[in-house]
C-alpha cells in the first residue's frame, strides 16, 4: 500500500516539474539571470513558487540569485527548501556551504556516531522519488522470482529464485522506508532560517527570561516547541532556548 502511495507522490512529482519546465517565467527567468538581472529572475522565480509549481531546480536557481545580491539568509533559506527535495544535488549541497561562510555565526555541529552518519548519507542517497522508483523496480523483480519460484519444477532453481526474490523484497522495503522519511522530511516544518540581524535567545518564553546566547540571521534553527509568540530552538551544537516567532522564516 505504501509503495502504491509513494507512487502516485511520483508521478504528481513528475507532473510538477514538468509543469514547472515548460513555464514562460522561468525560460524569462533564466534570461535575466544570464544577464545578471538578479532582481528581475527573483521576481519571476517567486512568481512561479507562488503559482504552487515548485521543484529543487527552482529554489536552487533563487538561492543563487540571491547569492549574487549578497542577501545571504534568503539564499541559505532557499537552498535549505532545494535541499529538503532533493538532499542529494552536490551544487545545491556546496552553495549551502559557501553561503553559510558568509553569514557571522559558525556553530560547530554536535559529531554523529559513525554508523548514525552513514544511515543519514544511505537515507540521502536518492531524493525520495528516485527511492520510489528503485521500489517499483525492485518490487517487479521481487514477483519475477516469485513467479519462478512457484513454476519451478527443481529444488535448485527454487532455492536460487527464493534467495533472490526475498532479496528484492527486503530492498523494495529499504526503499519504501527511504522515500517516506525523505517526503516525510520534505513536509515536515521544523527547521526555519533566523532573519532577524540580532536575536537575544531566553532561557523561557519571556522577554524577562535569562539571556542565554545570541544568533545572527542567516542561522538554521530546529524548532523544538511553541508557547504563544515564542517558539523553543536548538542550534547545531545543541544549545536551546526561547526566540519570538517574527524572527525567522520557515524552511
Amino acid at each position: 500500500m505504501k509503495g502504491f502511495l509513494i507512487s502516485i507522490l511520483v508521478i504528481f512529482s513528475t507532473l510538477q516539474i514538468y509543469a514547472a519546465a515548460i513555464n514562460p517565467d522561468i525560460e524569462a527567468a533564466n534570461k535575466a539571470y544570464a544577464k545578471e538581472k538578479y532582481n528581475d529572475a527573483i521576481q519571476l522565480y517567486t512568481k512561479v513558487l507562488d503559482k504552487g509549481l515548485e521543484s529543487y531546480e527552482l529554489y536552487y536557481n533563487l538561492g543563487n540569485c540571491y547569492y549574487r545580491i549578497s542577501n545571504f539568509p534568503m539564499a541559505i533559506l532557499n537552498y535549505e527548501r532545494g535541499k529538503k527535495l532533493n538532499p542529494a544535488d552536490e551544487d545545491l549541497d556546496f552553495n549551502l556551504k559557501i553561503a553559510n561562510t558568509k553569514i557571522v555565526d559558525k556553530i560547530d555541529p554536535i559529531p554523529q556516531l559513525f554508523f548514525v552518519k552513514w544511515w543519514i548519507l544511505l537515507t540521502n542517497l536518492f531524493s525520495f522519488d528516485y527511492w520510489a522508483y528503485i521500489a517499483i523496480g525492485t518490487i517487479s523483480f521481487f514477483f519475477i522470482f516469485l513467479f519462478v519460484y512457484l513454476a519451478s519444477a527443481t529444488y535448485k532453481m527454487k532455492k536460487l529464485s527464493f534467495w533472490f526474490s526475498n532479496s528484492f523484497l527486503i530492498i523494495t522495503v529499504l526503499c519504501i522506508y527511504f522515500a517516506y522519511n525523505q517526503y516525510s522530511a520534505i513536509n515536515d516544518k521544523n527547521a526555519a532560517i533566523i532573519f532577524s540581524p540580532n536575536v537575544t535567545v531566553k532561557s523561557s518564553p519571556d522577554e524577562k527570561g535569562t539571556d542565554k546566547f545570541v544568533i545572527h540571521e542567516g542561522t538554521k534553527v530546529i524548532l523544538l516547541d511553541e508557547l504563544n509568540n515564542w517558539v523553543k530552538i536548538k542550534i547545531a551544537n545543541g544549545s536551546n532556548g526561547w526566540i519570538e516567532k517574527q524572527t525567522f522564516e520557515i524552511i
